[in-house]
């Protein structure tokens, strides 16, 4: 009888190891996964940096340097330290600079102006501008415009291709002083468009950028040089008379601010 009993448990026991065997081999089913709900993404209005004007009344200053030395012959020469202070004045007052590139728009529509717009520009190009103003410029993180002669560029004082390239890649925006400098004025009509479509296409090769604008030569100009500025495609002309940037002024006669030794930013500005 015990025997009975031993063999009969040793079979159960049997078929409780097989069963165990058989649950352990049987992969678990996993739990189903839910699939997220699809994100919806909320349509955000564009970031308005500036307030609404009428762009019949807006006035913008676009101030005009040639070179930026120690070495102050005449009044197109501003030494280095008063160009740091004009700078740093423009920044502590809450100044913004703009370029001519986005001039353009403000001055057309009216729209996003930022509060106290001035354009900063220089003249022809010179070595100067790249030894000395540039730094000051990256100094104070303002935005500016070089009208380059391009037959100049590395000759004569002026400064290179590599110099060119670099400035442009921080965001000194590179317009056209046309190829030779030569009084457009004097010129006829094809001389004219060829001298702005030349000095255009050699800059927009060099920094990979559209050329927004040009400034004539000794701010000589005549109703050819308007329309051969257009024809080109320019947005914009500037010429060396005096006052603040209105598109009321036509978009290719625009008007400067000249800076002289000596001159307070303030009162250029105001």
């Amino acid at each position: 009888m015990k025997q009975f009993i031993r063999i009969s448990c040793a079979i159960l026991c049997c078929f409780v190891i097989a069963a165990c065997g058989q649950n352990e081999a049987k992969p678990s089913e996993p739990a189903p996964q839910k699939k997220p709900a699809p994100v919806t993404k909320e349509e955000k209005p564009p970031v308005q940096l500036g307030t609404d004007r009428n762009p019949d009344t807006l006035q913008i200053p676009v101030l005009m340097y040639h070179s930026i030395n120690t070495n102050v012959k005449n009044n197109l020469i501003t030494p280095p330290n008063e160009f740091d202070a004009q700078m740093k004045w423009l920044a502590d007052n809450g100044y913004h600079t703009v370029t001519l590139a986005e001039l353009d728009g403000l001055l057309e529509t009216g729209k996003n102006v930022p509060d106290k717009p001035v354009v900063i520009t220089f003249d022809d190009g010179y070595q100067d501008n790249y030894t000395n103003a540039y730094p000051i410029l990256k100094k104070y993180g303002l935005k500016a415009n070089i009208f380059v002669i391009t037959d100049k560029i590395a000759k004569n004082n002026h400064f290179d291709e590599a110099a060119l390239k670099e400035m442009s890649a921080y965001g000194i925006e590179m317009d056209s002083h046309t190829v030779h400098h030569h009084e457009l004025n004097t010129l006829s009509y094809e001389e004219q468009l060829k001298e702005l479509q030349d000095s255009k296409t050699v800059l927009e090769r060099l920094t990979g950028k559209k050329v927004n604008s040009v400034c004539y030569p000794v701010g000589r100009y005549n109703e050819d040089t308007v329309r051969a500025a257009e024809a080109a495609g320019y947005a914009m002309g500037f010429t060396t008379e005096p006052g603040k940037a209105n598109k009321n002024d036509g978009m290719y006669t625009l008007p400067r601010v000249r800076m002289v030794p000596g001159m307070s930013m303030e009162s250029a500005v105001k």
